[in-house]
């Protein structure tokens, strides 16, 4: 059936009469009875029953008609996707922050060249406000970050959640290990202790630049806990911020994976700590432009990162 004719059946349904439907198809009233006497011959069963008026769908009729809209959606969504198909490129291009590519580019890299041996790959890395304007102007196929993109022209949805601590190095609070309870014995991410903000103000924090998806994150907390530190240290490398803080320089809030992305040179022991009623994660999101043509490969990349992070 096609969509004209389906539209005959919807219209007749809406109508409930049969020279009124005709009027609105701009047909004859004949040529929709006729159609639809047709119709009910070849399928066996009434789909209207025009014995009174007005004119109303059987109840096989209403299930028939139901069921043809759906396929015929189908059948759309089909044709789209393989014309979709027929223009893919042999590329991609991916967008995300230089900390999350590190961590997890190689290995999604690693499946992709698996499973696509004749792709051709380019990542390109940058701060979160830049790549979603790569996005935006289809320099890049797919978006990795902390932005969700409200856009109607984009898919996106939730990859993961992403762990944030305060974490700060033990030499700037040894003074208040016994005042305020703090105990550098029992010191582990997945445990993290209870530090007051007074203490926070006392001391010098690593901050990210305002480009970075952190970064508002860490103003809200600071706001929201009157936290006011004595000096400021701001960087747009958050993997330099990370060799900073091992180095005893301020304290940041932060995830702690990314401490592990740092050269391993001496570093300050961490405390590992958090607020009263602290967000202590951010979601992390995907995003990609709905009628990108390579919408197959796109949908593969997001299942071999989410198996990745978590």
């Amino acid at each position: 059936m096609t969509n004209e004719k389906l539209e005959y059946l919807i219209m007749l349904a809406e109508e409930k009469n049969v020279t009124k439907a005709a009027k609105r198809l701009f047909i004859t009233q004949p040529t929709l009875t006729t159609y639809i006497t047709n119709l009910e011959t070849n399928l066996g069963f009434k789909i209207f029953d025009r014995s009174r008026n007005p004119v109303l769908l059987t109840k096989a009729g209403m299930i028939y008609l139901e069921k043809m809209k759906r396929l015929l959606e189908e059948e759309h969504m089909l044709i789209e996707n393989l014309r979709t198909f027929e223009h893919a490129q042999n590329e991609i291009k991916i967008g995300i922050g230089q900390i999350h590519s590190e961590m997890w580019i190689p290995q999604l890299l690693k499946k992709l060249c698996t499973c696509y041996p004749s792709l051709n790959i380019t990542v390109r890395e940058g701060q979160e406000m830049r790549i979603m304007e790569w996005l935006r102007n289809e320099e890049i196929d797919i978006f990795f970050g902390h932005t969700n993109i409200d856009n109607v022209n984009f898919h996106f949805q939730e990859l993961c959640e992403e762990r944030l601590l305060l974490i700060i190095p033990q030499k700037l609070i040894r003074d208040y290990l016994d005042e305020y309870g703090l105990d550098f014995s029992s010191n582990v991410p997945e445990y993290p202790q209870i530090i007051k903000p007074e203490i926070l103000s006392s001391l010098p924090v690593i901050e990210p630049s305002a480009a970075q998806g952190l970064y508002l994150n860490f103003k809200y907390l600071l706001d929201k806990y009157h936290i006011h530190p004595i000096r400021t240290l701001q960087t747009s490398n958050m993997i330099t911020a990370a060799s900073m803080l091992k180095m005893g320089l301020g304290y940041m809030y932060i995830s702690p994976s990314i401490l592990h992305m740092t050269p391993n040179r001496s570093t300050e022991p961490l405390l590992y700590c958090k607020l009263p009623k602290m967000q202590e994660s951010r979601k992390y999101y995907v995003a990609y432009k709905k009628r990108n043509p390579n919408i197959q490969i796109i949908q593969d990349i997001i299942q071999m990162m989410g198996e990745i992070v978590r």
